[in-house]
């Protein structure tokens, strides 16, 4: 059974058993994952339609041939003005009458006209395309995998520019540049932060530079074969102050009682509070992330599962997520060490081969 197969049947069986249709509308890559996931295709603009009988893409004159090129799906070729007329010829065609889509990607102007169009049902099959991909086949996890040592041999490259007066946008432009030379994307966003910005959990690299005795937070990612790894490091530019010293050994702590915690079957808030109570249970409790402990990757750098207080889902089998516990004293320093995991029966399996001890220029 493929993925189109598996997913049309989840969603007959845990939404709607009339569904005759499941519709996946990439417009601006609005959903670029799932149509990846199930196509194959990687450009900014299609539609797919997904039924028993036959699977077609829907896309513009920019991508009639890479679509052919990508995908084993029918073109239809969208000539016209408008998307929405030809996606809506399509399923009258097809005789569509219900038909399941992401109400989370699909905006509210193209879902009215669509339904101005069409006398059919729509009903939202999110959670179903969020559930085939967070159980990750051994070919994912192994694109995992590349894309860690992509991006760790990366983050041991940059290390050498790193000196007092060295700026944040600086040392990113060389991180996500060793990145591509090894034949990575940049997974996501980069963040570097510096000094009291390392307080910030989402520091977006500036021109300030770093200074002696200072932290800097390294949280980044590369992406190979469409799947990303997500990393943060944390490096001081000389000798630091023995409370940071001391918050980096309890951080520490925290995600090693994490990834002794947790396997599959494993609820995620019970891995989630393990780690949490290391640090509640020190003097620096107040300043404890306020974050869920982690997520997971795959196509896209924030899937599911989750791991956080009201998450009560067990952890699926052969999911892949991120244990980053953290302290954060806002106008003094961050500390966050993240290690990417496979979620196994028998226990958590790091993937994140960098050593997780402070890294001192």
């Amino acid at each position: 059974m493929d993925r189109v197969d598996k997913l049309l049947e989840l969603v007959r069986l845990n939404v709607d058993s009339d569904i005759d249709t499941v519709m996946i509308w990439n417009y601006e890559n609005s959903s670029s994952a799932n149509t990846f996931y199930l196509s194959g295709f990687k450009g900014s603009c299609s539609v797919l339609i997904l039924r028993d009988d036959g699977r077609y893409i829907v896309t513009d004159s920019r991508y009639f041939e890479q679509a052919q090129e990508e995908s084993t799906f029918q073109l239809v070729k969208h000539t016209g003005e408008k998307l929405t007329d030809s996606v809506a010829s399509l399923l009258k065609d097809l005789s569509a009458e219900v038909i399941g889509f992401e109400a989370e990607k699909l905006d509210c102007k193209t879902y009215n006209e669509l339904t101005e169009k069409l006398d059919v049902k729509f009903l939202p099959v999110d959670r179903m395309l969020w559930l085939m991909r967070s159980v990750k086949s051994e070919d994912e996890i192994e694109a995992i995998r590349e894309a860690s040592r992509v991006a760790e041999q990366s983050f041991l490259d940059t290390l050498s520019v790193i000196k007092e007066d060295v700026s944040e946008l600086d040392i990113c432009a060389e991180l996500e540049y060793r990145i591509k030379k090894r034949g990575g994307q940049v997974g996501f966003e980069t963040l570097i932060g510096t000094g009291p910005r390392t307080s910030l959990p989402h520091a977006k690299p500036t021109s300030r530079q770093a200074k002696r005795g200072e932290l800097i937070l390294f949280d980044f990612g590369a992406k190979v074969r469409g799947y990303c790894c997500d990393i943060t490091r944390m490096v001081s530019v000389g000798e630091v102050e023995e409370e940071i010293k001391e918050c980096y050994a309890l951080v520490k702590k925290s995600l090693l009682q994490a990834v002794a915690e947790g396997k599959a079957g494993v609820v995620a808030r019970q891995v989630d509070s393990v780690a949490r109570q290391v640090i509640l249970e020190s003097k620096y409790a107040e300043f404890c992330f306020s974050y869920g402990l982690g997520h997971g990757i795959g196509l896209e750098v924030h899937e599911m599962p989750r791991m956080g207080p009201k998450f009560e889902e067990p952890l699926p089998t052969n999911s892949v997520v991120t244990v980053e516990p953290g302290i954060y004293m806002p106008g003094k320093f961050g500390i966050r060490i993240e290690n990417d995991v496979v979620v196994r029966d028998g226990g958590f399996e790091t993937i994140t081969n960098l050593d997780d001890d402070l890294i001192q220029i």
